[in-house]
């Protein structure tokens, strides 16, 4: 982040940020990735408030979920709640607007890993979050993946390995980031 200029756009989250190969610059603004693969939403919540911020970025872009609905972790609603609106408190002291999308679908292959019938109930959670944190606009550029009726699944071909996305550049150009920009001044 230290090369960025200001109203930079910070992409944060899991491992579905942390593999997006993003461009150095969208929208005409430099870009920064704050992800990292296999956090929970509570240790990325102390990991994000140790970050230096050098200036405030103009987005923040937050994919976070997937790792606490492993099927090893016992699915807690609450704390989820309270890690993620931890998370979006400190995204607010150092991003003018929010960008957050809901949790991506688990291909079938490895659906016994997880807790897919949460999926759709922790996304909404992430919805409700956005909407009453205000600056936050809720996506998910993964709905063209979810098998029909099942949020948590994702269709067959459409995953590198179950988990994570062929290609993360197609995920977010999905995501109107441009537009979001513009509307938020």
């Amino acid at each position: 982040m230290r090369e960025t200029d200001p109203g930079f756009i910070l992409f944060a989250g899991d491992s579905h940020i942390d593999m997006f190969d993003q461009p150095s610059e969208i929208c005409g603004r430099d870009t920064a990735n704050a992800g990292l693969s296999g956090v929970t939403t509570d240790v990325y919540a102390t990991a994000l408030k140790t970050l230096h911020y050098p200036h405030k970025a103009s987005l923040a872009v937050l994919t976070i979920g997937t790792n606490d609905l492993a099927r090893k972790k016992h699915p807690d609603p609450e704390a989820f709640q309270a890690s993620v609106t931890s998370i979006v408190q400190t995204l607010k002291e150092h991003a003018s607007f929010i960008v957050m999308t809901a949790i991506p679908p688990i291909g079938t292959e490895l659906a016994g890993s997880f807790n897919i019938g949460s999926i759709e109930k922790y996304s909404t959670i992430l919805s409700d979050i956005c909407t009453n944190t205000g600056a936050c606009s809720y996506q998910d550029p993964y709905q063209d993946m979810r098998v029909t009726g099942e949020f948590g699944l994702a269709k067959p071909n459409t995953l590198a390995d179950g988990v994570h996305a062929k290609s993360y550049r197609d995920i977010y150009e999905r995501v109107p980031l441009c537009r979001i920009l513009a509307e938020a001044r």
